[in-house]
Formats: structure tokens, sequence, C-alpha cells
């Protein structure tokens, strides 16, 4: 066979060898860009954090971070800008072709193949930040598997995520030294700031932590995170980031590296308030509290106990048209080792007087008495028990107004007789009173004299229904839920009578003794002394706010000085003050009917 045939043969054979290559080339390359399009990416668990969750009041401020998982302080929120300085120094330290890559640095990798095969060892990786976002998100064992799988699934994310997503996914995932994962909470906890808001010199710091958190932490190992600090700002240097004077500027700029401290304010609020339903991970916890009337409520308490042998006392002030708790104090000092954490304001203890009100709304809406009408005030034998006053004096016939305003039992036995003690029970339960639990039976005549427990943030809530017109609302602990539908319980013109007959100066300067006392705003009121004088409440609202103050020991020992007027309408005086410093506070229209 001549030699041109021969040669035409083997090039014949090539050819069609490198026709079946590159069909071969092709099937793989577009089976693995359909594995890509086509294959499950896990894009669920690119939404879970282990998120802390920042409780702040009703304008932002912070009042408490709740920690995540693990108590991990995370807080994904960054939202990064090719501008913002730790996304520049992040990329030029780690991934300096991040912008052009499809989640693979094929430059990268070569060269780390080169160095590692000359080395005998492995020296170099050729991680992106795509790859090493799929690996914070499934943590793997470092093996050849494992790279692959990251490899595949970087290059998924990328066709599915922009690269500022990536970047979002990486900076709120990495750790950045203790418990602090991602960014923000890093920001926060060593500068003091916002990650957006980080300088030059502090962006390049905390980019350089995520290569050996423990190792380069600046708070316990200064030189170290320096030492890196310089490294980062000379790649940032090299890749035409930053020029040389700014490097420099960098590297001379004073750290102030400090661990700041959680916020840890209004602790029985938040204790209480918990963490609302269904919050985007990052996005802060905004709650109803108004720190400026939290701070008034923990001043007057604490000042108004301040040497007394008294051991606890709560306040909760409420807004009357939404039922946001604006501030609940619920001890005179939380810190206080002998029942400071304790939160008085959920505590059921005997209600005294402080149920009185609502038995004649009731009655009133029922048609069965009206402002005017007349009870007796005279001794009754109740099968073992003979109520008496307060005082203990017995008046005669009186006018509803006037048992009201004094506050006298036995006509208060009556109006409840009139409406039903078992009704009234029920009515009080759909106020909120849900620790009277209790069968109708157990309370007895004395139901509406006290002889139920009451926890004061109900109370509080109970009243406010009289205040906004006989609708009731549950409170509320955070903006963002809005308030469900009112439930009518009282007629707008029973809350009113009720309310005229709980107001006015003739009721403080009785209380006082003293005319310069009645200064405030106009509010209704209601004071309250359980049984062997262990409680003492007094609850007032006007159209825009009610405030609740229980006093008495958490042992539930009595004292002579714990009275309704004498302990606890004092500090709601003192707060209506502050709160109204020039005595002008809003009334009640009267009702049409």
């Amino acid at each position: 066979m001549s030699k041109r045939i021969i040669g035409r043969m083997l090039r014949g054979g090539w050819r069609r060898r490198g026709i079946v290559a590159l069909a071969t080339g092709g099937l793989l390359a577009a089976a693995g860009w359909g594995a890509l399009r086509g294959a499950p990416f896990p894009a669920a668990r690119l939404a879970q954090y282990p998120a802390a969750v920042v409780l702040t009041d009703r304008r932002g401020e912070p009042l408490r971070v709740r920690l995540g998982v693990n108590d991990l302080d995370c807080r994904p929120s960054y939202v990064p800008a090719p501008g913002h300085w730790i996304v520049r120094a992040l990329i030029a330290a780690e991934d300096q072709r991040f912008w052009s890559h499809p989640g693979l640095d094929g430059l990268a990798l070569l060269r780390a193949v080169r160095q590692n095969v000359s080395a005998g060892r492995r020296i170099s990786g050729a991680s992106t930040l795509s790859t090493q976002v799929i690996r914070l998100v499934q943590p793997r064992r470092r093996t050849l598997a494992a790279k692959v799988i990251e490899a595949f699934r970087a290059l998924q994310m990328e066709q599915r995520y922009s690269k500022l997503d990536i970047l979002a996914q990486y900076l709120n995932r990495a750790p950045f030294g203790g418990n602090i994962v991602g960014i923000e909470a890093a920001a926060w906890r060593y500068f003091g700031k916002q990650a957006a808001d980080l300088s030059l010199a502090e962006a390049a710091l905390l980019a350089g932590l995520p290569q050996a958190p423990s190792r380069l932490r600046p708070d316990r190992h200064p030189a170290a995170a320096r030492a890196r600090q310089a490294y980062v700002l000379e790649r940032m240097q090299a890749g035409g980031e930053i020029s040389a004077g700014e490097a420099r500027l960098a590297l001379a700029q004073p750290l102030a590296i400090r661990q700041a401290h959680y916020p840890f304010r209004a602790p029985h609020f938040t204790d209480w308030a918990g963490v609302p339903p269904g919050l985007p991970p990052g996005a802060p916890a905004v709650t109803t509290l108004d720190s400026d009337w939290q701070r008034l409520a923990e001043e007057v308490l604490e000042r108004r106990l301040a040497g007394r042998a008294i051991t606890g006392g709560a306040i909760v002030l409420l807004d009357v048209r939404t039922g946001a708790v604006r501030a609940l104090a619920g001890s005179p000092d939380y810190a206080a080792p002998d029942g400071g954490q304790y939160n008085a304001a959920l505590a059921a203890r005997g209600a005294g007087s402080t149920l009185k009100p609502f038995v004649y709304a009731l009655a009133l809406d029922q048609g069965r008495l009206s402002p005017h009408s007349m009870l007796r005030d005279v001794p009754r034998h109740y099968r073992d028990y003979d109520p008496t006053n307060f005082d203990p004096v017995f008046r005669g016939v009186v006018s509803v107004r006037e048992a009201l305003v004094l506050s006298l039992n036995l006509p208060a036995i009556e109006a409840q007789d009139r409406v039903g003690q078992p009704r009234f029970l029920q009515l009080l339960r759909r106020l909120g009173l849900t620790t009277l639990s209790r069968p109708a039976d157990h309370y007895g005549t004395g139901l509406v004299l006290g002889n139920g427990e009451v926890r004061l943030l109900d109370l509080v809530n109970a009243y406010a229904c009289l205040a906004r017109g006989g609708a009731y609302l549950p409170v509320r602990a955070f903006e963002a839920l809005p308030p469900p539908a009112p439930r009518r319980l009282f007629s707008p013109e029973a809350c009113w009578l009720i309310t005229e007959m709980l107001s006015g100066d003739e009721r403080a300067q009785d209380a006082t003794g003293h005319a310069a006392d009645v200064r405030l705003p106009r509010l209704a009121w209601k004071t309250g002394t359980s049984a062997g004088r262990r409680d003492a409440w007094t609850v007032a609202y006007n159209p825009e706010v009610v405030i609740g103050v229980w006093v008495g020991n958490l042992d539930g020992a009595r004292s002579d000085w714990l009275v309704g007027r004498q302990a606890a309408t004092p500090m709601v005086w003192d707060i209506f003050r502050r709160l109204y410093p020039d005595n002008q506070g809003p009334w009640f229209a009267r009702p049409p009917g």
C-alpha cells in the first residue's frame, strides 16, 4: 500500500476522532449546562440564618438583643453596594475576579494546581466567594467530593442570583470571631456603627477576619488583626482600589476596638414581649414601647418606693386608641437580688375595689341603674360573710355616683346582685381578666369587692375599654402587628357616665386633703386595696392613655401603708403631671345618647 493511501487513512482516522471528541465534549457541556439549569438548588437554605433579633422601641432605639441559635449574634440585614469599603476590601482580599467569573475562577484554579503540584502539598486554594457561600450554607467535611459539590452549587447559584445577592449572602454569614456572625453584627460589636458606615481602615480590618476569626479577633489579638489588615490594604492597592497614600493613612489610623455591650433596657417588657411571629431574618422587632415613658415609669416607681419596706411594685402605661403598651416596669429594680426580675405587672394579685366600675357600667347598660339611682349602704349578712366599708362607716341610702366615688362595698354588692354575679364574672373574663378562671361559686358575693386575683396589665387594659367608649382590644407589644377588630362590651353612654363619676377635682382633694395636689390634667381614676392591706392599686385614664400602678410585697405580707390612694395614687399623679406639664390634657366628648 502506498504511503499516500496510508496517509489519507491516518488523516481520516484523526479527523473522525476529532469529530467524536468535539461531539463528546459538546454533549458533556450540554449535559453540564442542563444539570446546572435543571438540577434542584437548595434556595430555601439561603433564607435561613441563625439570626438574632434586635428589639427596638417604637422609634427604632435598641432595647435588647435576643441571640440566635447556639447564642450566635447574627444580624443578616446588610445590603451591599459596590462603593462600600467593606465590599471593596473583601473582594480585593478574597476574590479579585469576583465580578467577572461565573462562580469558579479558572486562573486561580490553575495557579493553585501548579503551586500545589510543585510543592507536593496543599499550599494554595482556589475558593471563590461563591463557593464559600455554599460552604457556609451547607458545611461539609473538607474532601475532594465536597469541593466538587461546592463548585457545582456555586455555578448554579451564579445563574440564579446577582453578584450583589451573593455578596450579601457571604457578608451576612461569615464568622467574625466569638459568637459574631455577619458584618452587621461585627461592625456594631467592634466599632459601634453600621457596616455601610465603616471607614477604609475599619473595613480592611474586618475583611481579614473570616480567614481565621478566632486567631484574628481584634479585641483579643490586635497585632495579628493589624497584620491581616495590612495585607488587605496591600491587595486593595495592588488591585487599584486605593492609592498608596490612602493605604498609608489607613494603616496609621488608630482604631478604638471595643466589645460593645448589648442593650438591656425595659427588661420586664422585653421578657414579656418575646419575638413576633413571621419576622424576616435580620429585620428589627419594633415594639410599642415609648422609651421616654418607660424611663418615667421606672424613675417614679424607684423613687416612690425608695426607703420603704415594700418589696414589689409595677407600673403600666397603655395607649388607649390601639392598646399598645407604652411602658411596663415590673419591679423597682430589675437587678435587685431579691425578686428584682419578678414581673409584678404579670402577677395575679387581690383586686380590691378595682372591679367596681365594671359592675356599674353593666348595670347602666342593662337599664337597672342610673347615676342617680339609690342604693343601700347598710349592714347585711351573707352566709359566713359580713362585708363592711373600708372606713368602716355605713351611710344609709346613697346614689350610685356617691357609692362609686366613695367605693362603698354594700352598694356594689347590690349592683352585682341586680346584674347577676355569673353574668358579671363572664363580663370580666371578656375584658381580658383571664386569671378569674374559677367557677362563679368560688368567688361568691365578694367578687365585686376583689375576692378574685387579677394582673395589672390585664386590669389596665380593661380600663382602656372604658376609655375607648366600650370597645375592647387586646394589648399589643409590636407596632407591625395590626390590632384586631374591636369587640364592643359597653355602650359609649355607660362609659361616659362611669368616667364622669370617676373624675373631678373634688375626688382628688378628698384623696389628699390638699388643694395644691389637685392641679393636674383631668383624669378618671379608681383605687383599690385588697383584704388585709396586701395590695394597693390605682388605675387612671383620659382619652389618650391609661396608667396603672400596683404596690405590694412579693410574699403577700401585709402593711398598713398598702392603701391604694396612699401607696399607688401619688405615682399615677406624678406620671400624669409629667405627661401633661401644662395641666392641659384631652377629655371625652359627651356621646349623643
